[in-house]
């Protein structure tokens, strides 16, 4: 991870919006959609990792498969080193998208069980036609295992012969053997035992310090999120609650809901300061809403406003910000 960032954002989101089409009852002649990321905005410096926290369904996965149009947006800007990405189309889309990849979460499905390994890791070198030969694109190949820890011995071997960790790996290789400069990491290690959760993320690490990559780092579990991120970014039904820097967040949490994660992480009671707080009820549906303030019905702090005014995503200094009628005035750590 670098300390010292360019001022100049690598990557601009705004008011990013994906929605789907939900079933309508059979009484019901209205179309109804599933607001999966509604109006989300943040930026991304070249080599600074971006973490992106929130509960199952809270539009994540939906918001880094957006960014890279894996998933086409609904609305809302994407500005990739000044290029409006979202315009672009044939060669130019195809140019671009080389320089942003994408790490999945589960490396049993993401690898195509009929490829070898060599195959798999070889397949963005040939769709982009970065060499002429084969004996090339093998020693680059061969160069990336290395690189992410696969004996070069495995290159004809196929996906089921490895471990979870060492799919991992591949799937890990695939993603920065063009060299991009972007990598949306969606939970790349919440499918892996823990004692392999950390040894690929220092792998990440290292790939980053190496390669000088921007990582979007997807995750629900916090002790992950402040080991590998420079700042944070907090999701709850689709929008962004709470954003700031890794140690700001993690010391001065201003929202509720991210109260409310923090207090979860399990911790000896002897070393915790913070109050647990159990959230009640059950995450409302995204094709309905709450009116006003969408975490009023679960907020240990709602009054009457918070159910009829939606706050705004106030900066409460230093690149804090916080979507809360009353963000810092209840703060669990006092």
């Amino acid at each position: 991870m670098s300390e010292n960032m360019s001022q100049t954002p690598l990557l601009e989101v705004r008011n990013l919006r994906k929605l789907f089409p939900a079933k309508s009852s059979f009484l019901s002649k209205e179309k109804t959609y599933i607001k999966a990321v509604d109006d989300v905005s943040f930026t991304l410096n070249p080599k600074e990792t971006l973490g992106v926290v929130g509960e199952s369904g809270c539009g994540k996965s939906t918001m880094g498969r957006s960014v890279l149009r894996l998933i086409e947006p609904t609305d809302g800007e994407i500005i990739y080193k000044g290029q409006n990405f979202r315009n672009a189309n044939g060669q130019e889309l195809r140019k671009m998208r080389a320089d942003m990849q994408i790490i999945f979460q589960d490396p049993y499905a993401s690898l195509n069980p009929r490829m070898t390994v060599g195959e798999i890791i070889a397949e963005p070198l040939n769709i982009q036609k970065r060499y002429s030969s084969r004996e090339e694109v093998r020693a680059e190949v061969l160069k990336i295992m290395e690189v992410v820890g696969l004996n070069p011995k495995y290159y004809n071997r196929y996906p089921h012969e490895f471990s979870g960790g060492q799919r991992q790996r591949i799937g890990i290789a695939r993603a920065i053997v063009l060299h991009p400069s972007l990598v949306v990491c969606d939970e790349p290690v919440s499918a892996l035992d823990v004692s392999i959760q950390s040894q690929v993320l220092n792998l990440l690490r290292r790939l980053q310090d190496s390669m000088g990559m921007a990582y979007i780092f997807i995750s629900h579990n916090l002790s992950v999120i402040k080991h590998i991120s420079d700042r944070v970014m907090v999701m709850y039904l689709g929008h962004v609650v709470e954003m700031a820097d890794k140690k700001e967040l993690f010391a001065n949490p201003s929202h509720p809901y991210t109260q409310a994660l923090l207090s979860a992480i399990p911790m000896p009671e002897r070393h915790s300061k913070r109050k647990k707080i159990i959230l009640e009820g059950d995450l409302p549906s995204p094709a309905n809403p709450p009116s006003g303030c969408i975490f009023h019905t679960r907020c240990f702090m709602a009054q009457e406003i918070c159910s009829t005014q939606k706050p705004e995503l106030k900066d409460l200094g230093d690149g804090h910000f916080c979507a809360c009628h009353f963000c810092g005035k209840c703060n669990t750590n006092a």
